[in-house]
């Protein structure tokens, strides 16, 4: 991934949803494009469960990284569309693609497997601490590895309701800064880049 921030930026845990932060967590995450897994911290601070943590990279280099810093936590190396990790029967309270979604040239397909791997009222978050702006510029010098950009927010409401799931925005996700009203969000994600989409089902 290239974020090196947790997906809440100011080390916030980027709206898991399912309860309370600090020790003892419940959230089971499955952490898309991992990297060296320095989200990890933040998400725990956030309610994540290290022992329902599941992290997916295709470094070996950054999942080295990532076991040496995490030791007994789970990394697993290869492709979300392939790996075990990423296939039923796993189940997650939040899916996280942190400075990952760029990286997939069909994202409805890959949000549509992730949230085939969602329980209750689990959340897709979608997050790249360096905005959308960002992502914009790398995907037009890089092309080839930069596939997509960040959805806008009206990309991500249409593919909430392809899904059945609600959108959640900047500001109702806590994003500081960020101001309720379309035009006030996107200008958010522009700068840092933070959406969930959510489940509709049991708590």
């Amino acid at each position: 991934s290239d974020g090196d921030k947790g997906p809440g930026g100011d080390g916030g845990g980027g709206g898991l949803g399912g309860g309370g932060g600090g020790a003892g967590g419940t959230v089971a995450v499955l952490d898309v494009g991992c990297g060296d897994g320095a989200a990890l911290p933040y998400l725990c601070e956030a309610g994540a469960d290290a022992a329902r943590y599941a992290g997916l990279d295709l470094s070996s280099r950054m999942l080295r990284a990532a076991r040496a810093s995490h030791p007994g936590v789970r990394f697993e190396q290869g492709s979300f569309l392939t790996a075990a990790a990423a296939a039923p029967p796993a189940q997650y309270d939040a899916v996280l693609f942190n400075g990952a979604l760029q990286f997939f040239g069909d994202q409805r397909a890959a949000l549509r497997r992730a949230a085939a791997l969602l329980g209750g009222r689990g959340r897709l978050v979608l997050a790249h601490a360096n905005g959308a702006a960002f992502v914009r510029d790398e995907a037009a010098r890089n092309p080839q590895t930069v596939l997509s950009t960040m959805p806008s927010l009206e990309e991500a409401e249409e593919i909430g309701s392809e899904l059945g799931m609600r959108l959640l925005t900047p500001h109702q996700l806590g994003v500081p800064g960020a101001a309720p009203g379309g035009e006030a969000d996107a200008a958010a994600l522009d700068g840092f880049y933070l959406l969930a989409l959510e489940k509709a089902g049991p708590e």
